[in-house]
């Protein structure tokens, strides 16, 4: 059953024969609703496996990629989730149907307009990971006070660690703390920056991974 507000000729929420009605993102929006019966082709499979790899991915990271797009979704029809979805799953896949992997080093975890870290480093230490990235005693306001994002992606754990205000940029460095059963295994890791009012962000990097052989 749909409802419809202020009277027939008004916005309908529900479903109304094939038709359901819902609210997406403030505007309101219809999808039919049927049963597809037509045999599915390689190409449909392929990019339905493409989605579902590409949404299982970003559902691990979904606090780092809510702020990492923030600043692309206001002047957006999509939310955060939606836009790192669409920047990535294009171009993220090695592979052909049905043997499609993730290629880690191409993802981008964070879009925006501040300066990327520089020359970025990071070396496994007794309690995590160490970041690194070039900086300037003589840096200027506000630039200075930029706070980093760190991440690090266990791909058969399905587990993320990260921080998302961490260290100024003026300070060169941050630590992420790694819990005691998942030092030593395969990780992925990325470093970006946010802007101290949190409305700048930087593209993300790709800092490399550890212990995948």
């Amino acid at each position: 059953m749909a409802i419809a507000n202020d009277g027939p000729g008004g916005f309908h929420r529900g479903r109304l024969g094939n038709v359901l009605y819902y609210t997406l993102n403030g505007k309101n929006v219809s999808r039919t609703i049927g049963v597809y019966k037509d045999r599915d082709t390689e190409k449909q499979r392929d990019a339905r496996l493409r989605t579902k790899l590409c949404s299982n991915f970003f559902q691990h990271i979904h606090d780092f990629i809510n702020v990492g797009y923030s600043v692309e979704s206001p002047n957006a029809a999509y939310n955060p989730f939606n836009l790192a979805v669409t920047a990535n799953k294009p171009n993220m896949f090695s592979g052909s149907y049905p043997n499609l992997q993730i290629e880690y080093d191409l993802l981008i975890l964070s879009k925006g307009n501040l300066t990327p870290a520089q020359n970025p480093q990071v070396v496994e230490t007794g309690t995590g990971l160490e970041f690194t990235w070039d900086t300037d005693k003589k840096m200027a306001f506000p630039m200075a006070t930029d706070q980093v994002m760190v991440l690090a992606y266990f791909p058969k754990k399905k587990k993320a660690f990260y921080t998302l205000f961490g260290t100024d940029r003026l300070s060169g460095k941050a630590s992420l703390q790694i819990p005691a059963s998942l030092r030593g295994q395969y990780m992925e890791t990325y470093i970006s920056f946010s802007s101290a009012d949190r409305t700048s962000i930087a593209d993300s990097t790709y800092t490399g991974s550890f212990n995948k052989s």
